[in-house]
């Protein structure tokens, strides 16, 4: 553990002399290396701290995020066991670095905005307009985005990765939290809308990947307080952010977010927190139009804070109370009928739930819900005097013909003059319109439209024309709301009214008298009523009976009543007693929980100290022995190789292993010594031979010297003589013709200044004059810019107009179209399904008669049954379905349809057969209606086609309707007497 901080003083140190030198970049790569080593991962935090630091510098000044954030990851990995403090000192570090990066763009971005502004009498520059017409963005915009922008990228890219680096570990959740809110103040300094969605759905993942990282080491506990109460700041801050930049969906999302941890709390949350909550929750339906909902958020607020007077004044809770008055009030009464398909209710109740989930309701809010604990609270009495007429006028009092007259005053004086009040005033109004039509509904059966449109006035801004109050008449009608009609011939209204439709009623506000469906509703309980009465005339004995067992009931309840509250009383007294005896004692457990659990984690703690403690000691023995072993083999192989190369003992791997150093060391002062020798004696003959050479040359040398030593001397005295010679010359004829060139210069001089002021002055005038025609072009220029800008902005919103009007009523088409599609099918599909039942039931009929046919062969009458004479019919003879017949000749039975006179004339042919029977359905006439019963009728082979049992007479009171009136006639005819007798079917005998 010793030489780390050693080590950690000579990375910094080559750092420092890498920046010195300008190698920026290798400073960075070698703190990089050292950090990810595996070697600093047992290391101490205060010694890794520094190097950490100056990579956060380096990372800066060349924006390496990458870098980075590879750095800070592995720090994490260094101190979150021992000292997670230290990591956050880093990361504050870092932020303030890159903070202050951003802020000095800035001020260098104004910097070069001002100073590109030359002339403060020209609001933009000939180079501004023309890269205005190119770009469309402004000088200020591009400077931001070429300095501001990449700084504040890079800042953004750190809170993200500082995020990741954090999350779901117990150990920095409160550096987490701080790094969430300081990255949401971000977003909000900067306006940076995209950036703070991406934070919010980051922010989620987090929040919903805790209960997947559960298992791992250090995870968050949303069971803790401590940090729920993080997590639901955090969220709350980033609601209170997302509704000061109007960014509604998040805000929605951010109110889901919240909802959940508050489910998921043991604590009570905070009164400012909640009071926040329904706060932001009201702005939020507001923003999605669902007034039904914004009056219910209003009226849990104020029930909220109505309980904390102490922390909220009066002057708040009138403030909210006027708003519960107002949005109650605007809460539409058009709604769909119990007879209209409302299959847009049934989509939305998804959304309805969710909803009332976050308002903590248990079911859906309704209007007529909202009004009666409008009236059951002290809302009333709490609101502005001025706006108490509103709750009288439309839910209490009657009065259709001058409802608008009396509300026109409060709608222009308070509501349109109040920003506060002013958004439900449109509201108000179509809810003021639709009392009127209900109470004209309960008073006239029809009225003209024009006294409608006189009634229907309001004040400006909300003044509604006669197209607008006839649209939002059949709007009603369409809906169900309204039971009328409007006749266009005679410019009238006509109130219908039905007495089965009974959706009106819980909504009509004050009435004059019953509607018909109140009265159809009521018809039992008044005939109930009625029948009291006459038996307490009746029977009065009755009647005191049974007021005596009443009031001996009630004397017995009243009993019993007062034994039960007593033991209710006892009952209560023992279970909170028993609460209080399991709070004490839970209260008391969760202490010894929390000692038991401090106690185990500074054990732990300890523990793993000392382990790290251990191994680190470990590390470094098992380290420093490696080192020495290679240090030991890595010395003795470089002197190997030297013996090798200086004496020519080849020393092998196997006898290197096998030597140590001291036999190494003696081999190799053996080799020097016989080195040293050698080279003595080299010396000697070489230093005798050297000399000799030596004082050979000098003695030949000597002569020559002299004489070259003279001719030099010459041979530069003639070389100086005629340089200077020269160099004379020279300087006389520039001197010369300098001399002459002034003079020349000299005489033109005078000309030169005269022609120059001319120059000068001409172009002076031409310039003004340019400048000033380039002035006035690039006004114009401008000017029709600006125009062709503002027509071409005129068309494009137009077009977008008239197509979002047709895309919507192509829309509302489409829908109408699928709707009545779908009725028409589900219609079908009903018929489909009856007529196939009843065809089913026909076949079943059909083969029972064909079985019954089929199995009876031949009719024998009762007559000529054997034992017929004088005899009782046996049973089997009772129950036959064959009618009785009179008995005709001993010989054979003639049946009525085939007897002469019979009706139908002669008889079938197939009568001749004798003994076969004919159906009455195939006899002759059986087929006639009645209105040709006097005709006669046809042949039996004419009128022998088979008619199935669903087009015969109804068999009895029991029996199906005939489903095919046509056929009723010919059944009807088949059921007439013949002059041979008459059939009698088994299902209508008596």
């Amino acid at each position: 553990m010793a030489p780390i901080p050693v080590f950690a003083e000579n990375v910094l140190k080559r750092a420092e002399e890498l920046i010195k030198v300008g190698q920026s970049s290798s400073a960075l790569e070698t703190l990089h290396d050292v950090l990810i080593n595996k070697r600093l991962r047992n290391a101490n935090a205060n010694s890794v701290e520094p190097v950490v630091k100056k990579l956060i510098v380096l990372s800066i000044a060349q924006r390496a995020g990458k870098q980075l954030k590879e750095g800070l990851t592995q720090y994490r990995n260094i101190v979150q066991h021992t000292s997670p403090d230290s990591l956050g000192n880093v990361v504050e570090f870092m932020l303030e670095g890159i903070t202050e990066r951003v802020n000095e763009a800035q001020r260098t971005a104004e910097q070069v905005t001002d100073k590109k502004v030359d002339d403060l009498d020209e609001a933009e520059s000939p180079e501004d307009l023309i890269l205005s017409s190119v770009s469309g963005e402004q000088t200020r915009d591009r400077t931001d985005r070429a300095l501001v922008t990449p700084w504040l990228k890079f800042l953004w890219e750190a809170y993200r990765n500082l995020l990741e680096l954090l999350r779901n570990n117990s150990r920095f959740e409160a550096l987490y939290q701080k790094i969430s809110n300081k990255a949401i103040d971000f977003c909000k300094t900067y306006e940076r809308k995209t950036e703070f969605r991406r934070l919010c759905e980051l922010l989620r993942n987090h929040l919903q990947a805790i209960a997947k990282y559960s298992h791992q080491q250090n995870p968050i506990k949303l069971s803790n307080p401590e940090t729920l109460q993080l997590f639901l700041d955090t969220h709350f801050h980033q609601l209170n952010t997302a509704t000061e930049m109007e960014l509604w969906q998040e805000s929605y999302r951010s109110i889901e977010d919240i909802h959940n941890l508050i489910q998921q709390s043991k604590r009570p949350i905070k009164p400012q927190a909640m009071a926040n909550y329904f706060e932001k929750l009201t702005r939020i339906m507001y923003v999605a139009k669902n007034p039904l909902f914004l009056a219910a958020a209003w009226h849990r607020y104020y029930n909220y804070i109505a309980r904390q007077t102490k922390i909220f004044g009066e002057e708040e809770l009138q403030r909210v109370a006027n708003n519960v008055l107002l949005s109650t009030l605007a809460v539409p009464i058009i709604k769909p009928s119990s007879r209209v398909l409302s299959a847009a209710a049934k989509e939305n109740k998804h959304r309805t739930q969710r909803f009332t989930n976050l308002l903590f309701l248990n079911q859906a809010p309704t209007r007529v819900s909202l009004i009666s604990g409008l009236a059951s609270s002290e809302i009333l009495a709490r609101v502005r005097p001025e706006l108490r007429p509103l709750y009288d006028l439309v839910e209490e009092q009657f009065h259709p013909l001058s409802i608008c007259k009396k509300l026109a005053p409060v709608l222009e004086t308070q509501i349109a003059t109040n920003s506060d009040d002013a958004k439900y005033g449109t509201l108000l109004c179509n809810v003021i319109l639709t009392r009127l039509l209900q109470q004209l509904s309960q008073v006239y059966t029809s009225v003209q439209l024009d006294f409608i449109f006189r009634l229907a006035r309001f004040p400006e801004p909300y003044s509604m024309s006669a197209s607008d109050i006839e649209r939002f008449i059949m709007n009603g009608a369409r809906r169900g709301e309204f039971q009328l009609r409007i006749d266009h011939q005679s410019r009238s209204v006509v109130f219908d009214t039905d007495p089965f439709d009974g959706s009106q009623s819980s909504s009509n506000g004050a009435q004059l008298q019953p509607s018909p469906s109140d009265l159809m509703r009521s018809q039992l309980s008044s005939l109930v009523i009625c029948l009291s009465n006459a038996q307490r005339v009746a029977c009065p004995d009755y009647v005191a009976r049974k007021q005596a067992e009443k009031a001996g009931a009630m004397a017995n309840a009243l009993q019993k009543m007062s034994q039960e509250h007593r033991v209710a009383a006892a009952r209560k007294l023992v279970i909170e007693r028993r609460k209080e005896v399991i709070e004490n004692a839970v209260a008391r457990k969760e202490r010894v929980e929390a000692r038991e659990r401090a106690l185990r984690q500074q054990r732990e703690q300890e523990l793993e100290r000392q382990r790290i403690v251990e191994e680190q000691q470990r590390r470094e023995t098992e380290r420093a022995r490696k080192e020495l072993e290679a240090i030991q083999r890595s010395e003795a192989k470089k002197l190997a190789e030297s013996i090798k190369q200086k004496a020519g003992i080849d020393v092998s791997i196997a006898d290197l292993e096998q030597m140590n150093t001291t036999r190494l060391l003696e081999l190799q002062v053996e080799q020097i010594e016989k080195e040293k020798q050698d080279k003595q004696t080299r010396l000697k003959t070489l230093a005798r031979k050297v000399d000799h050479t030596e004082r050979a040359l000098r003695k030949r040398e000597q002569p020559l010297l002299e004489d070259d030593y003279k001719n030099q001397k010459a041979a530069d005295r003639k070389h100086h003589e005629a340089a200077r010679k020269v160099q004379l010359l020279q300087s006389k004829e520039k001197h010369e013709r300098d001399m002459e060139l002034k003079g020349r210069f000299v005489r033109m001089y005078d000309d030169f200044n005269s022609v120059r002021s001319k120059l000068d002055q001409g172009r002076s005038e031409a310039l003004a004059a340019e400048r000033k025609r380039i002035r006035e072009e690039l006004a114009a220029a401008k000017e029709q810019r600006i125009e062709e800008y503002r027509r071409i902005k005129a068309e494009i919103e137009e077009t977008q107009a008239k197509e979002k009007a047709e895309r919507e009523a192509r829309e509302a088409e489409e829908e109408r179209a699928k709707a009545a599609k779908a009725a028409e099918m589900a219609r079908l599909r009903e018929e489909l399904a009856a007529q196939r039942a009843r065809d089913e039931e026909l076949l079943k009929q059909r083969m029972e008669l064909e079985k019954r046919a089929t199995t009876t062969t031949r009719y024998v009458p009762p007559s000529r049954r054997p034992g017929a004479a004088g005899a009782s019919p046996s049973p089997s003879d009772a129950a036959s379905p064959r009618p009785e017949a009179p008995a005709a000749s001993s010989s054979s039975y003639v049946p009525p349809s085939r007897r002469p006179g019979a009706a139908g004339g002669a008889a079938s042919p197939a009568a001749s057969g004798g003994s076969s029977y004919v159906p009455p359905s195939r006899r002759t006439g059986a087929s006639a209606s009645p209105a040709e019963s006097p005709q006669p009728a046809q042949s039996a082979s004419a009128s022998s086609s088979y008619v199935p049992p669903s087009r015969r007479a109804p068999a009895g009171p029991g029996s199906s309707p005939n489903p095919n009136p046509s056929s009723s006639p010919s059944a009807e005819a088949a059921s007439q007497p013949a002059s041979g007798g008459k059939y009698v079917p088994p299902s209508r005998r008596r």
